[in-house]
This record gives structure tokens, C-alpha cells and sequence, in this order.
């Protein structure tokens, strides 16, 4: 019989972990709905500023969202104005998406919002040397 180590409070770390990325998540939603935006569409805005992925392919892989849905939400994005598409000059059935002004100045508006509002949530009443604590822990969890 095979059993998750280590448990925290009877529960497994895999699902405290899958537990505080739905809190994240739903908590994200909330907060940047009133913006206009989902916590996926943050994503993709961020992924293209922050990380500088330019092909819904890069972001896609980088996301973990399948195609579809990726293409659904780069239309959506550029509706609102948001996003930019153009003819990728090195592959002719591909296009490569830029932030738009508007798409700017909402992301910083989304940013300020996670700084602002969603982390102290997602923080609680951890102090400073907690919250490096589990920064360094959590960073030694991923692949390198």
C-alpha cells in the first residue's frame, strides 16, 4: 500500500499544495473581475509582459491550456482591446501577440490589485520570516 509523506495535519502535501492553488485561483477571480479580467487572462497578459512569450504556442506550453482554449482567449483579449496579433514573420500560420497600450495599463492595474488585495489574503497572518520560509521551501520543490 503506498502513502504520501509527509502529511501535514492528516492531510497530504500534494493536496494542501492543490488546496492553496484553488485558493489562489478563486481568490484571483474575485479580485479581477471588477477589473474585467479572469485569472487565466491575467496569466496570458502577464505571460507575454513579464516572460516575454510572443506565440500562443510559448504560452500555451507555458500555461498548461490546450489550444482551443488558448485561441478562444487571445480572441476575447484582442476584443477588448487588449491584445495585439501579428503575422509571425517566421512561420506564416502563426501570429505573435503584443500587449496593447489599454492591455498595459490593465495589467499594471491587475498587478497592484495581486500586491494590494489578493497576496495579504493569500498570506494570512504569516510573518515576514514565515513567508520566506515557505518562499524558499516551495522554491526548492521545483525542478531546476
Amino acid at each position: 500500500m503506498l502513502t504520501f509523506q509527509p502529511k501535514s495535519l492528516g492531510i497530504p502535501l500534494a493536496k494542501l499544495i492543490g488546496l492553496a492553488h484553488l485558493h489562489k485561483e478563486q481568490l484571483m477571480n474575485q479580485y479581477l473581475a471588477p477589473i474585467g479580467l479572469s485569472s487565466a487572462q491575467f496569466k496570458v497578459l502577464a505571460a507575454i509582459h513579464f516572460y516575454e512569450m510572443k506565440t500562443p504556442v510559448d504560452i500555451c506550453k507555458y500555461l498548461s491550456i490546450n489550444g482551443g482554449s488558448m485561441t478562444r482567449m487571445v480572441d476575447r483579449l484582442v476584443k477588448k482591446e487588449l491584445l495585439e496579433k501579428q503575422p509571425n514573420p517566421e512561420d506564416k500560420r502563426g501570429v505573435l501577440l503584443n500587449l496593447t497600450n489599454t492591455g498595459e495599463s490593465l495589467l499594471q492595474q491587475c498587478m497592484d490589485t495581486m500586491e494590494d488585495q489578493v497576496g495579504p489574503l493569500l498570506l494570512g497572518d504569516l510573518s515576514d520570516q514565515e513567508v520566506e520560509q515557505l518562499s524558499t521551501l516551495l522554491t526548492r520543490l521545483l525542478p531546476k
